[in-house]
This record gives structure tokens, C-alpha cells and sequence, in this order.
């Protein structure tokens, strides 16, 4: 068998892409975390194990009230417009109404799965809803009959009834009640078919081990969301490979915070794939607290080593970072004659951080006299007098061939350099915080900043407090971006600009930190701080409007048409 190699390092960043800013599922949430966890959703049990991807939701008319009122107007129009349209297709479309119709009867979350595409599938996935069904006798007075405008056709499949359903928008479905106690909806004959055969003792996705597995380290309790995701099948289906570095399945829930989600994850490897993690390890974080609090981005790890190599493999990563592993290689050693390999990786030893800070500003702070970002880097070293001879290396070859001014300082007791370029504009310092940590950092604030220790920590930042109140303290790393920062100083910091989107716009900030469980599967905490958005109104009224009845008065009519809010 041929392992492959899959870098750890986008644990902290392609993850956050996909569950919080790629992805609907990391855009819901709500619950409360307790001891027990969440329960894996009963629908699972229904849900083929081939799933590409399958997203559990509350039923809970209120939960959603509370997430309609996060976010930016742009957002929670978006939001509404999306529930609209599900509203529309699902239920209105087949002639029913929400609160009168379906709510009566249906349990409290369901279950939509994406199957990979069977070869009689017209789109790229089979499209599985499936509903529980909390009073059977009253999903029975509504679910014997199609409604008007709708048209069905019975067939059978291994002895259960199935009805193929056109609406009155022209839409098809197939359909099929399970026992009294499930309604499965279908895009396809063939994705209601495999949910037949999960209910005959097939093999369904509670039969996986791995998701099995994977829900145990979630704490949330009660999530509005919930989320399991095959990556390389998804992979495959949304980008056309199936190479997704570091995450072979994912699993996570959502919980609603007064100020944004607090979402939880697992992701692990393949069986094919080199157990990676066994090199990371958990410790207790201390890089929130060397980095001041108007820090813009933040990478922390607690094992650098593996980090750095996962870096020089991870090539889809480097196109997230403002530079390359390689550029930074060959600018390091062309610029000062230094290999990180074998001049600086053999001295390092346990945490490191990386921060971007805003630029350095005027007295009355008025506006940025350097059009750059500040950088700090700060770590744990395991050879000081190693280091010690770098430091002094670069001191040469910055005042020899740059011509820098060199200034050697103590501050608390510890050695400094500040080096200040002759020609103006560039000022760098590194030395020593304590006995066995160092740093380095460039921009004209940031050794005030810096040393010996930030005025305010990031500690003290409020996004990011709120990241450490819902995380574990022994971790192994952070990622940490001020969206507004990050948006309002994009002409001033080297990092890539965030794609447009209402997702993207809502989102104030992101924290993630990660923890390793094992030698093949970390986990993850994930704070996604958003606005406090204006009232939420009722949803608009479906644009299918129902037939009238004859037989009802006026006011009947009109109470049974007002707008539903909550979908």
C-alpha cells in the first residue's frame, strides 16, 4: 500500500475556507455546548455511506429568527432569499403551507444529502431530503393525496411505495414515506432508491467508522447545524480532483453566539495516507499573549518543525499566503546568506507565531506614514547560543552589504538589535523576550510593540478573547484574521484580497484553533465573529399562490396567505 503524503498546514487555513467562508454550513448555527455532545442525527441512519456531503438542520422556527439577525443587510437579505427559495421549491410548490401544513407533524431537524452522481442523474449529484415524521396521523391527512396543480405517478421499488411528483412550477421529484415515520424527497429515481436500501439493512452512514468516531470530539450540544463531508468525493464533484491535502472526511455542528457561530469540527485522514499529525503535539498556548491586540492576522503552531515542511509541500496553500515557502527560501538566502533548513529550523523548538500588524501611523494617528504592514515573528528556541550566532550573522550581512545602522539594546535585561536602513524607510529588530524566546519583527512600531511584551495582548482582543473562552487552552495552533482590518487595509498589508460574496462581507472576523486527538485526525474551534444585524421582518409570501378554496371566507383566506417567518 502507498501512503500518500497530505500536509497538516491547512488544518488553519483551507478549512476555514471551506467551513466557514465557502461553505452554507459553516454559516449556521445554534445550541449550547455541555458535556455529553451532540447526538448524531437520526436521519443518518437513512442516508446512504457513499454521501458527498450531508447538512442536518433545526426545524426550530425560533433558531432561525436568532440567525436571521446576524450579519450585514446584504447578508440577511441573502439568507432570506435563499429560504424563500428552498420554502418555495420544497412546500409551496407542491401546494402546502408551512405553518398550517407541514409544521403540525414534522420532527425536529432533517437531513439533506448530495449522493454521487448514478449514471442516470441529469446534474452532478442525487439530491436526498429526508423528513421526520413526529405525528403520523396528521402527516397522513396531508400526505394522501396531491394537492391541486400537483401531479403524482405510484411505482414500486423492493415492496415500498414511491411517487414520482411534478409540481405546478414543473419541477420533479420522487417521493416516498418510510414506515410512518419518514417522508424521503429525491431529485432522482435513484437517490430514493438507495435510501430504500439503507432502510432494508443496507449500508448507511451510521455504519461509518470513521464519522462515528469523528462526532465524539464535538462538545456542542443541540446544534442548529450539522455537517459531515466526504472531501475527496466533494473535491472531485466541485473542483474536478480529488486531492484535498489534509482532510480525508469532516464532521462538525454549530452553535449561535450573541456576537456570531461557534462552530466545532473533525477532520482525519485515509487509510492511504502517512499519519502526519504523530509529529504535532498540544501545549499550552502562550503566542496569544506575545502579539498585540490590533493584530490583523495571526498563525500560530506549537510545532513548527512539521509545520514548515507541510508548508514547502503544500502548493494549493501557497496561494493563500502573501508569499511562497520557495520565494521565501530563495529571498532569505539570496538577501542574507541564511537557509532556514540548516540555519534556523535546527534552533527552533516548540511555539511559534507569526503576526501581521497595521501600519505604523503619525503621532496624532492621523494616517499610515508607511504604506506597509508590520511583521513579528516570535518563538520558542531549544539552542540559544545557535541563535545567537544567526542573529549575529544577519547583523553582518545587513550592515556590511545593506548598510543598515545597527543600535544593540537591553530591554528587560535582554539582548536587542534595531537596525535601521541608511537609505530610510525600513527598520527591523530581533533579540530576546526571555532566556529561551526570540523574535523577530520589521516596521518602525512593532519593536515597541513586540518587547519585551505587548501593552494590550492579544488576549485582550475581543474576537479573538472569545475564541479562547470556546477552545481548549492546550492546543496545537491558531489562525487568526481581522476581516475589517484586513478589508480596510488591503492596499497596505501583503495578503490576498477576499473574494466578494455575502458570506465573505458578513464576516468581522475568524478564529480557528486546532488540536491533534491522534496520529491521523485533529480538531478544530471555530469562532466567526459577525454584526449584529437590523430586525428581522417576515419572509415574504410565496410567489406560487395557492388555489383559492370557495368554501373559505375572506378572512380565512387572508390569515392562511400573511407571510411566514422562519421558512
Amino acid at each position: 500500500m502507498v501512503l500518500k503524503q497530505r500536509p497538516p498546514l491547512l488544518v488553519t487555513v483551507s478549512t476555514a475556507v471551506l467551513l466557514v467562508l465557502g461553505g452554507a454550513a459553516a454559516y449556521l448555527g445554534l445550541g449550547s455546548r455541555l458535556a455529553p455532545g451532540p447526538k448524531l442525527p437520526l436521519g443518518m441512519e437513512l442516508v446512504p455511506a457513499d454521501a458527498m456531503v450531508a447538512l442536518t438542520l433545526t426545524t426550530d422556527e425560533n433558531q432561525w429568527t436568532r440567525l436571521r439577525q446576524l450579519g450585514t443587510p446584504e447578508s440577511q437579505r441573502s439568507l432570506d432569499r435563499l429560504l424563500v427559495n428552498w420554502r418555495d421549491r420544497i412546500i409551496s410548490a407542491n401546494g402546502y403551507r408551512f405553518k398550517t401544513d407541514i409544521q403540525p407533524w414534522l420532527g425536529d431537524q432533517v437531513t439533506l444529502a448530495f449522493l454521487p452522481k448514478s449514471a442516470t442523474s441529469e446534474g452532478t449529484t442525487d439530491m436526498v431530503l429526508v423528513v421526520p415524521i413526529e405525528d403520523s396521523s396528521k402527516a397522513q391527512e396531508i400526505l394522501s393525496e396531491p394537492q391541486d396543480g400537483v401531479t403524482w405517478v405510484g411505482r414500486d421499488y423492493k415492496g415500498i411505495a414511491i411517487q414520482s411528483i411534478t409540481t405546478a412550477t414543473g419541477e420533479t421529484y420522487e417521493s416516498t414515506v418510510l414506515g410512518s415515520k419518514w417522508l424521503v424527497l429525491a431529485s432522482g429515481a435513484k437517490g430514493v432508491e438507495a435510501v430504500i436500501d439503507s432502510s432494508k439493512g443496507g449500508v448507511s452512514m451510521l455504519n461509518n467508522d470513521d464519522y462515528r468516531r469523528a462526532f465524539k470530539h464535538l462538545k456542542i450540544s443541540s446544534a442548529m447545524a450539522q455537517v459531515y463531508i466526504n472531501a475527496p468525493v466533494a473535491a472531485g464533484v466541485m473542483a474536478g480532483s480529488d486531492n484535498l491535502p489534509g482532510i480525508n472526511g469532516l464532521v462538525a455542528a454549530a452553535n449561535l453566539l450573541p456576537n456570531g457561530l461557534d462552530i466545532e469540527a473533525s477532520t482525519w485522514l485515509g487509510p492511504e495516507d502517512q499519519p502526519v499529525y504523530r509529529d504535532m503535539i498540544n501545549t499550552p498556548a502562550r503566542a496569544p499573549s506575545r502579539l498585540p491586540a490590533d493584530t490583523v492576522l495571526m498563525m500560530s503552531t506549537s510545532s513548527i518543525i512539521p509545520l514548515w515542511q507541510a508548508l514547502k509541500e503544500a502548493d494549493r496553500l501557497n496561494g493563500l499566503l502573501p508569499v511562497s515557502s520557495e520565494a521565501l527560501i530563495k529571498g532569505l538566502t539570496n538577501q542574507t546568506g541564511l537557509d532556514i533548513d540548516n540555519d534556523i529550523l535546527p534552533w527552533l523548538g516548540g511555539e511559534a507565531a507569526f503576526g501581521l500588524l497595521p501600519p505604523a501611523r503619525d503621532k496624532d494617528d492621523s494616517e499610515a506614514t508607511i504604506p506597509m504592514g508590520q511583521l513579528a515573528l516570535v518563538a520558542d528556541v531549544a539552542d540559544r547560543p545557535a541563535a545567537e550566532a544567526t542573529w549575529e550573522q544577519l547583523n553582518e550581512v545587513l550592515v556590511n552589504r545593506f548598510r543598515f545602522e545597527l543600535e544593540p539594546l537591553q530591554i528587560n535585561s535582554q539582548s536587542v538589535s534595531k537596525l535601521d536602513s541608511f537609505y530610510g524607510g525600513i527598520t527591523m529588530g530581533h533579540g530576546w523576550l526571555d532566556q529561551d524566546v526570540t523574535f523577530f519583527a520589521m516596521g518602525p512600531e512593532i519593536l515597541d510593540q513586540v518587547a519585551p511584551r505587548p501593552r494590550r495582548s492579544l488576549k485582550a482582543n475581543r474576537a479573538f478573547k472569545t475564541l479562547l473562552d470556546t477552545s481548549p487552552q492546550e492546543n496545537s495552533g491558531y489562525f487568526f484574521v481581522d476581516v475589517d482590518q484586513l478589508t480596510e487595509l488591503k492596499d497596505t498589508v501583503p495578503f490576498p484580497t477576499l473574494p466578494d460574496g455575502f458570506i465573505f462581507s458578513a464576516v468581522k472576523s475568524l478564529g480557528i484553533t486546532t488540536q491533534v486527538q491522534d496520529e491521523r485526525s485533529l480538531s478544530y474551534d471555530i469562532f466567526v465573529e459577525l454584526p449584529k444585524g437590523q430586525r428581522v421582518r417576515a419572509l415574504p409570501g410565496s410567489k406560487i399562490a395557492p388555489e383559492k378554496d370557495p368554501e373559505k371566507s375572506s378572512e380565512q383566506e387572508s390569515e392562511e396567505n400573511a407571510p411566514e417567518d422562519g421558512g
